[in-house]
Order: structure tokens, then sequence, then C-alpha cells
């Protein structure tokens, strides 16, 4: 996820704070669900936006584009002023480069045209490095390498065998930030920890090393998000599917924890595997009845909820 803020006047982004109109933040150019999650710009919302990278760009990119963070927001009858500052560890990218990227950020066709605030459910520093925009040792100095570096990890609650801890839960995801960030959010929201593996340090172990050592826990939750299209070899059409990396945590929790221990949360049209019998996906529906599911599930695994 990344804040994508343009405007019309080069001389916005030489001193801060900046001042938007309320209709054009978090509306235009966004997608509808990521709308609804913050253009009412509750506490939740704001604290979010400011945790996102944010690219500062003029229309038609007249002077070059910047990289920074939204340091504080604050609300007006009409508009909407925040504070910024630019992360000075990351170069500045040159003009041109944002319509460059522009299906890599889901740039639509006539948004550098308009001043407006968009977010964008891209993963911005993937792309940037991907692209050769940034190097990693930009990205390791910066304020958003540092935060991962400082992140405290979350207490490992040891637990005798075949007891489980169960003040914790273990979130396995894909790319789609939004649906994590609600069950995330809803985790929390009950009194529990929810434990997103890319937000803990690695202190030296590879991803598998991770996995097993944060995932001392009573319960996992698996989100299926339509991130990837896959076939059979020949095919000419493909199904939406999860990341690779989820398929494989799934079942790794359930050998650990056992299948009652884990619920899989299908957003969408996801195809999900055939081999991994007797799990119960349930559907991450607009009405949210998602919630009061995972909340039986957790109850009959122990957790006080």
């Amino acid at each position: 996820m990344f804040n994508l803020i343009i405007s019309y006047d080069p001389e916005t982004w030489n001193s801060s704070p900046a001042e938007l109109d309320r209709s054009r933040v978090a509306i235009e150019y966004t997608a509808d669900e990521i709308s609804e999650r913050y253009k009412f710009f509750d506490e939740n919302a704001i604290e979010e936006l400011k945790s996102f990278p944010t690219l500062f760009v003029t229309e038609n990119e007249t002077v070059e584009s910047r990289i920074g963070y939204i340091t504080n927001i604050r609300l007006r009858q009409k508009s909407v002023v925040f504070d910024f500052e630019f992360d000075p560890a990351l170069p500045s990218l040159p003009i041109g480069t944002i319509e460059a990227l522009q299906v890599d950020i889901d740039l639509g066709g006539w948004e550098l045209s308009r001043t407006h605030w968009a977010i964008k459910d891209e993963p911005l520093f993937e792309i940037l490095l991907r692209k050769g925009y940034l190097t990693q040792q930009h990205l390791d100095a910066s304020r958003w390498g540092a935060s991962q570096q400082q992140s405290s990890d979350p207490p490992i609650i040891p637990t005798p065998v075949g007891v489980f801890n169960t003040s914790q839960v273990f979130i396995v995801h894909g790319h789609d930030d939004i649906a994590k960030l609600e069950i995330s959010a809803f985790i929390s929201s009950i009194g529990l920890q929810p434990i997103i593996l890319h937000q803990q340090a690695s202190s030296g172990r590879t991803i598998i090393e991770k996995i097993e050592h944060y995932s001392n826990v009573g319960f996992g939750v698996v989100l299926y998000t339509p991130c990837d299209i896959g076939s059979k070899s020949g095919e000419l059409t493909g199904r939406y599917r999860a990341r690779q990396n989820v398929v494989f945590e799934h079942g790794f929790l359930i050998g650990k924890l056992g299948r009652s221990r884990v619920s899989a949360v299908v957003k969408g049209n996801v195809e999900t595997p055939n081999d991994i019998s007797g799990v119960v996906y349930v559907s991450m529906d607009q009405e949210e009845q998602w919630k009061q599911q995972i909340l039986v599930e957790l109850r009959d695994a122990g957790y006080q909820v």
C-alpha cells in the first residue's frame, strides 16, 4: 500500500504542510473498498495512512518526484491538511518515472493531470527496486528500512507439549494489503496479538526459520486472495490463485497446529488447494459474517474471546 499525492503546483512540496480539498482525498483513482476504509479519516485510518510510504508528484511531472511519509493529518470542514517529510535516504525519481510505472502502480489514464490524493494497493518499494529506481542499500538506510530493523519482536510464549498459546494468532497473507489489515485489525479488536511474518525482524533467519520461530501460537488464519493466475499446461485460460507462500504456510500450520486450529479465509473467486481435505474455507463477505465464524473457531480452539 502507498499514498500517491499529486499537486498542480511544484511549490507545494517545498515546505510542509499542504492542503487538499476533502473531495479529492481517498476517493479519486482509488479502489472502492480502499476508499471506504480511508475517506472518513477515523483514528485507525489516519494511523494507517501515516504508516504508508508516499509518492509526492506534480501534475504531468514538471519536476522530479519524491518519496516520503505523512507525519500528521488534520481535518477541516472542506479540506484535509497534512504534514509531510521526504526520506533523505531515498533518491528523487526522475521526470517521467511515474508515467513509466503506470501499469505497475495502477495509475489511471488521466491521473497525472489531476490534483488529488489516491491510495494504491501495490508494493511500491518492490516495484522501485525491480525497476532499478532504488537499491537495497537505499532502502536499508531509509526510515522504512530502519523501522523494519527496529521493530520489536512479539514475545515468544513457551508452552508445554500439547498446550497452546491462546494470546496470539498467526496470519498468513498474500499481496492484498486491505484484506490483511482487516484481518489484523479484527484480531487486535478482540484482545489478541496478530503475528504477521513480514513485520517481524529476520535476525539472520531464513523465511522457513522465521515461520518456525513465530508460529508458536494456538491458531492460524490463512488469507486466500486473488494475487496470482494459474492453469494446467496447455490451457489458454487460468484461474485466480493465492500466492505460493500462502499455500505452503497453510500446509505448514496444519501440520504444526492441526486442522482445527487453522482457518482459511477466502476473498473473491480464488482457486483453493484440492489436496487439503476437510478444511473449512470462510468467505470474506461484505456483511463481515466471517468475523463471527472466526470467533467460533477461536473459541473452539480454547481462546477466551
